[in-house]
C-alpha cells in the first residue's frame, strides 16, 4: 500500500505549490473598457426666414410741379371781348383765368368788352402794370398784340384763335381748325329737312371760314345734297341782331343753326323758338360749350372747345422754357382740348351712334378713317 499512499501524497503536494503559486501572480490588469459617448449637440437653427420685399412705391413726382412753382404768384391779365358771363367764347376765357388762379396759384385780372380800337392800349397798360403774361382772346386782337408784344420782349405774350405765334415772345393757340366743323356737318346733314343751313358767327375770321368749309365736305361724304352758309352778326356781344339775322334765314327756309355768336346765342335761340311756336321745325347746334339748357328740345350739343385746358397748356410751356416764348400752338381731338357733345336725343338713335362711332375711331386712328377731313393748322 505504500507507493500507491506516495502517489496520493505527491500528487497532494504538487496541487498545494500549484494554489500557491497562483496566490503568488500579480494580479492581472483589468481590461480597459473605452466607453464611447455620442454627444449630441442641439444646435438651435432659426427656421429660415421668408423675406418679402416690399416695394415701398415712392408717391410719383408731378412732372408739372416745377413749372407750378414758376407760375406762383405771377399774374396774367387778358383783354376780353365781351363780357364774362355770356355763356359763351368770353366766358371760356374767364373759366382759363380762374383755373391758373386756383390750381396754379397765379394772379389774374382782365378788361372786358374790349374794342378791337382799343385793344393795344389796353394790351400796353397791362404791359406797364407788370404782367407776366399778357393774354388777348380772340383773333381780332392780331395786329394789336403783335405790335405790342415788340416792345415788351420780356412779357411773354399769348392769343387765342391763331395757330402762328411770333418770336421772340407772342404764343398763338388755337384748335386744329376743321375736326368741329365737319363733324358739325354731319349732325346738321342729318337734321335738315330744307338742305339750307347756317353757322350764324359773331365774325368772321380764317379758322371758322375753314371750319364752314369742312362742314359742307361733311354734306357731300353724307350723300346729302345742302348749302352750309356763314352769317356774320358783327359783334360778340349783340342779341338783338343775331335774332333779326336768324328771323330772316328762317323766312327763306333755313332750319338748321350753328350757335357761334357768343352772347348773341340767345338771341338766335329766341328766334328759333318763335319759329317752333308757328310750327317750323328748327333746330341749333352748339359751339364753343353745350347750349343744350337754352332750349332743350331745340338745341343739339355740338362741338365744345376747352380754352381752359388750351391756355393751362400755354402756360405750361412757358413755364417750362423759363422765359418767354414766341411758336404757334394748335391743338385738337388728340389733345382732348376739344369734343363732340351728345345730341340728347334730338337725333334718331342710330345716327347719333354713327356719327360717335366715327368720332371715336377718328380720335384713335386719325386722319385716315375720314380722308375727305383737312385739318388746318397755319391759320
Amino acid at each position: 500500500m505504500k507507493p500507491r499512499f506516495l502517489i496520493v501524497l505527491l500528487s497532494a503536494i504538487a496541487l498545494l505549490l500549484l494554489v500557491l503559486s497562483a496566490c503568488q501572480q500579480p494580479p492581472a490588469t483589468p481590461e480597459k473598457v473605452i466607453e464611447t459617448v455620442t454627444v449630441v449637440e442641439t444646435v438651435m437653427v432659426e427656421p429660415e426666414k421668408v423675406v418679402e420685399t416690399v416695394v415701398v412705391e415712392k408717391p410719383a413726382e408731378d412732372p408739372l410741379a416745377a413749372a407750378r412753382e414758376f407760375l406762383k404768384g405771377k399774374k396774367i391779365c387778358a383783354v376780353l371781348p365781351g363780357p364774362v358771363n355770356d355763356a359763351g367764347w368770353t366766358t371760356t376765357a374767364y373759366n382759363a383765368l380762374v383755373n391758373l388762379r386756383d390750381n396754379w396759384g397765379m394772379e389774374i385780372a382782365y378788361r372786358e368788352e374790349t374794342k378791337v380800337e382799343e385793344a393795344e392800349a389796353v394790351l400796353r397798360e397791362f404791359a406797364e402794370a407788370g404782367c407776366h403774361i399778357v393774354y388777348a382772346h380772340g383773333f381780332e386782337y392780331f395786329d394789336a398784340i403783335n405790335a405790342v408784344a415788340k416792345e415788351y420782349p420780356e412779357i411773354q405774350f399769348l392769343q387765342t384763335s391763331r395757330c402762328t405765334g411770333q418770336e421772340p415772345n407772342v404764343v398763338g393757340v388755337c384748335f386744329s381748325t376743321g375736326e368741329g366743323g365737319y363733324f358739325v356737318g354731319l349732325k346738321m346733314a342729318a337734321l335738315t329737312k330744307t338742305g339750307k343751313t347756317a353757322f350764324v358767327v359773331g365774325q368772321s375770321f380764317p379758322q371758322i371760314e375753314w371750319s364752314v368749309e369742312m362742314a359742307r365736305q361733311a354734306f357731300k361724304d353724307s350723300g346729302k345734297e345742302g348749302q352750309v352758309d356763314l352769317v356774320a352778326v358783327g359783334s360778340w356781344n349783340d342779341p338783338a341782331k343775331a335774332k333779326e339775322l336768324t328771323k330772316a334765314l328762317v323766312e327763306q327756309g333755313y332750319d338748321v343753326f350753328v350757335l357761334l355768336a357768343d352772347a348773341g346765342d340767345i338771341g338766335t335761340v329766341e328766334a328759333l323758338k318763335e319759329a317752333r311756336e308757328a310750327g317750323k321745325e328748327v333746330w341749333g347746334i352748339s359751339w364753343v360749350k353745350d347750349k343744350n339748357y337754352l332750349a332743350p328740345s331745340i338745341v343739339l350739343g355740338g362741338w365744345e372747345e376747352r380754352v381752359w385746358k388750351q391756355i393751362e397748356n400755354a402756360a405750361v410751356a412757358y413755364a417750362q422754357n423759363g422765359k418767354p416764348l414766341g411758336k404757334g400752338m394748335p391743338q385738337g381731338v388728340v389733345d382732348e382740348v376739344v369734343t363732340l357733345n351728345p345730341s340728347y336725343g334730338l337725333l334718331p338713335e342710330d345716327v347719333e351712334k354713327q356719327i360717335f362711332d366715327l368720332f371715336n375711331r377718328y380720335k384713335q386712328e386719325g386722319q385716315k378713317v375720314i380722308p375727305n377731313l383737312v385739318v388746318r393748322t397755319d391759320l
